[in-house]
């Protein structure tokens, strides 16, 4: 009886290995869309920044959609010298008028997060699928947030007057946006920082 010498079997090949590798190298894809969206992103720093007066107007606008519609009162929207105006009230007349500063305007806190989104597209290794989510995902809620609070402000100043106004602006308004804008940062860097199962495998040897 001879005993014959088999040689061992190779391991079936596995699947095939996502072309993000494990020197950081992205696929030609995302190189090509950072390399696209990157450039967008800090022009739109750029934009918000030197035309934050126009964005102000356009941000009033959208209020004032809001409290036509949610609030079911008059409105009457006046682009002014310095800051839009938007007065509200009902068939009696309109009340005070209310002015979006720059203090004020969600583009404060929406020009970082596309300046910071702009730098890690052209000079980090996160996928750039994943920042820009999470620079859409964050600016919305920046935006939603500070058109609520443009709500709030406007409905509490047509029911109590200037006191309704003075704690929904300085109080809960800036709270709001102080939260909005701390939750936003932490979805931004959530996102990016987060790897996947498919990221994992990628980068095992």
């Amino acid at each position: 009886m001879t005993a014959d010498v088999y040689p061992q079997p190779s391991r079936p090949p596995g699947p095939a290995r996502s072309p993000l590798s494990r020197h950081g190298r992205a696929p030609l894809s995302g190189r090509v869309l950072a390399g696209a969206a990157g450039p967008l992103l800090l022009g739109l720093c750029a934009v918000l920044v030197a035309g934050e007066r126009a964005y102000r107007f356009h941000e009033m606008a959208g209020a004032q959609w809001l409290v036509s519609h949610a609030l079911g009162l008059r409105t009457l929207l006046l682009e002014a010298p310095d800051a839009p105006v938007l007065y509200a009230g009902d068939a009696s007349g309109l009340g005070r008028g209310i002015a979006l500063t720059t203090g004020c305007s969600s583009a404060l806190l929406i020009a970082p997060l596309a300046l910071l989104a702009g730098l890690l597209l052209l000079f980090g290794s996160r996928r750039p699928s994943r920042v820009l989510l999470g620079f859409v995902l964050a600016a919305a809620l920046v935006v939603a947030a500070n058109l609520g609070r443009l709500t709030l402000i406007v409905a509490m100043q047509h029911r109590y007057g200037e006191e309704g106004f003075g704690w929904t602006h300085v109080l809960f308004g800036s709270v709001l946006m102080m939260a909005s804008g701390l939750v936003a940062l932490l979805l931004f860097l959530l996102l990016i920082t987060r790897t996947s199962t498919r990221d994992a495998e990628a980068d095992a040897p």
